[in-house]
């Protein structure tokens, strides 16, 4: 009786079973453990909320370990009560592995398989931050891959973009948003290579441009012109 050795995927694992054919339509697994492979693909997310209708490539902030120390550090940086930890602690719980993988895969080298998007917007990290240069490069990447789709990605790792953007030109369709750490202080102060500044407020401003909004209806973070951005804090129980 011959062998024969078959692969399935399930989920990011593929397991390679040797089966040895003992009677007419009998197969017995004789190898049952899987052969871990990371798949090269990144996983995109479909949102909701105010990110309904715009796909995101999404990295798990509980790994990210500027995440861990900027949600360890006061109640002045709106890191510190961080809509994402909440949300993979909670009910986004399951999205823990997909968001890992991203994490793994957009950090460790440069993407062999890019994703392609017919999408007119996508947006970097709704949930998470940039992990190293890699994971930077990497975005820039998929944003000149995809020329029909404006790229928005919402970062406080400025010093790190202005280190990779020294090496290399930053594309026409990636709109770089600074995210100001600190709550109640609103800027209009735009690191250098960036489009905009995104701020955060406990109370409302007069200078509100955001909250309650949904970003496909207003866009303000996928077009240029409005580079201040001004949005009250969730209140989170």
């Amino acid at each position: 009786m011959g062998t024969k050795l078959f692969s399935t995927w399930e989920g990011d694992l593929l397991t390679e079973r040797t089966y040895s054919e003992s009677l007419s339509g009998l197969w017995k697994d004789r190898a049952p453990e899987p052969v871990k492979k990371l798949s090269l693909a990144v996983k995109i997310s479909v949102m909701t909320g105010k990110l309904v209708e715009i796909p995101a490539i999404n990295t798990n902030t509980l790994t990210n370990e500027f995440c861990q120390k900027m949600h360890a550090s006061s109640p002045q940086c709106i890191c510190w009560d961080c809509y994402s930890y909440a949300m993979l602690e909670g009910s986004r719980k399951n999205c823990q592995p997909a968001w890992e993988h991203n994490s793994l895969l957009l950090k460790s080298g440069l993407l062999s398989e890019i994703p392609r998007f017919n999408s007119l917007y996508v947006r970097f990290d709704g949930h998470g931050e940039l992990i190293n240069e890699t994971h930077f490069i990497n975005y820039l990447l998929i944003t000149e891959h995809n020329p029909k789709t404006t790229f928005s990605l919402f970062t406080k790792r400025h010093k790190l973009v202005k280190k990779v953007l020294e090496t290399r030109k930053k594309p026409q369709n990636l709109i770089l948003v600074y995210s100001n750490p600190i709550v109640g202080r609103i800027t209009d102060k735009i690191p250098y290579y960036f489009d905009k500044v995104f701020n955060t407020t406990t109370e409302k401003s007069t200078r509100d441009n955001c909250t309650g909004r949904k970003c496909i209806e207003c866009l303000a973070c996928y077009t240029h012109g409005t580079n201040t951005l001004v949005e009250m804090k969730k209140a989170r129980s």
